[in-house]
């Protein structure tokens, strides 16, 4: 990135800080990440917005479409929108995107949708996390298989309860996460309150593998637990979706039904040194390409490149 720029940039951020859901929320680990750039950034300041060469904002409940018209009538500065969750469940977004200068966001399967009703859609998934909060301990192996999130799925995922269900049955299974009644009415047996950030770099370096299911089917889509468990040193087995293949690679051990899915589990508690092999690699992988650091720089580039076109 063109260096004059990066040390004069100012970035507006709009959305939650703090802890959601009992975990510290995206946004401040993006908002370091900043800092750590050489970016002078905001939070929620709207005073910022006739300065500020960037206008960030996140799904929150502090602002909307109301807002983003005001903000434009107060700031020279494009407004992007970034999401990281299946926002086909919050409706209320689309007019909110629509109203954006770039909507950054992960639904790719559902583009056509998006160019039809003119949301300035572009594929960009954050899909990293800070090192500092998520990374390898030196442990022994407590849980054969591990999955961490909530029991919902639902029309988006209706395979994912059945799916889990079926390995329960037949290997050691432990589940956290939010809801664990939820997940208890599932029929599942283990299950724990959920854990995150650095407690979760605990529980994933005790997992001789961790399971990713998404809670929706989506090209481009999948949960940030993937790289949070490539973080910690995990090996991990994630159900495929498309565009995997050009961001995990071959990082990750994928599988696509329930059998696969058990036969490959069944191989990795065989031959314990297999997995430990596809950890470590996944591990490198994730400090060299899933960083937060590593993200930004690219959304910063990406800012570059579309200011240039002006």
């Amino acid at each position: 990135m063109d260096r004059d720029l990066q040390t004069i940039m100012k970035i507006l951020m709009i959305g939650n800080f703090g802890y959601s859901a009992g975990q510290i929320c995206d946004e401040d680990h993006i908002f370091k990440g900043f800092q750590d750039l050489g970016i002078e950034v905001f939070q929620n300041d709207e005073s910022k917005l006739p300065e500020v060469d960037l206008v960030l904002c996140f799904k929150a409940k502090n602002w909307g479409l109301e807002d983003i018209k005001r903000w434009k009538t107060i700031t020279k500065a494009p407004i992007w929108l970034w999401t990281f969750d299946n926002m086909d469940r919050f409706s209320w977004i689309y007019p909110i995107a629509k109203e954006c200068d770039l909507w950054l966001g992960e639904e790719l399967g559902r583009r056509e949708r998006f160019k039809q009703e003119g949301i300035p859609f572009y594929y960009f998934p954050y899909h990293a996390v800070p090192p500092d909060v998520f990374y390898p301990i030196q442990q022994a192996k407590e849980y054969d298989v591990v999955f961490t999130g909530t029991p919902y799925g639902g029309e988006y995922n209706p395979n994912k309860h059945e799916l889990l269900k079926a390995i329960d049955e037949q290997y050691d299974l432990h589940v956290f996460g939010n809801n664990p009644d939820g997940w208890k009415a599932h029929g599942l047996k283990n299950v724990h309150e959920p854990m995150f950030d650095t407690k979760l770099s605990d529980l994933y370096s005790k997992s001789r593998i961790v399971i990713g299911i998404s809670n929706v089917q989506c090209e481009g889509y999948w949960s940030i637990r993937t790289s949070q468990a490539l973080m910690c040193g995990a090996c991990v087995l994630v159900r495929f979706t498309p565009q995997m293949e050009k961001e995990l690679r071959d990082n990750v051990v994928y599988f696509q039904d329930i059998d696969d899915c058990l036969r490959k589990i069944g191989y990795l508690l065989a031959f314990p040194e297999e997995a430990e092999k596809i950890a470590a690699k996944g591990y490198l992988y994730a400090r060299a390409c899933l960083t937060t650091t590593q993200r930004l720089k690219e959304l910063l580039l990406l800012y570059e490149f579309r200011r240039s076109l002006q």
